[in-house]
């Protein structure tokens, strides 16, 4: 039954990440290219926190992070991200909306 919720769980992240690359012309294979773009990255990190998808063990996993603690850094750097900047701001909504409506 945990593996089931694990992998249910799981699902949702690869959702939301899958999103993101397509939405930003990226491949999967190629989510390395995903997490350089700043503004990708705290994009979706943003949106994996609107969802709470927020662990790190299946974060490591997924987007081959290296510690708990570079996850926690993303988390903390997007939210301050949002705060100050417009442009990213008006791109989460935007992607929000999307977004809502796939999951």
């Amino acid at each position: 039954m945990a593996m089931e919720y694990y992998d249910l769980s799981r699902e949702k992240y690869i959702k939301i990440v899958n999103f993101i690359c397509s939405y930003n012309g990226i491949k999967e294979n190629e989510l390395y290219k995903l997490l350089k773009d700043k503004e990708c990255k705290y994009l979706l990190f943003l949106l994996l926190k609107k969802y709470k998808c927020t662990n790190k063990d299946i974060l490591i996993d997924i987007l081959g992070q290296n510690n708990k603690s570079t996850i926690s850094y993303n988390f903390k750097k997007a939210e301050e991200k949002f705060f100050v900047n417009r442009e990213l701001r008006e791109k989460y909504f935007e992607v929000e909306d999307i977004l809502q409506k796939i999951i």
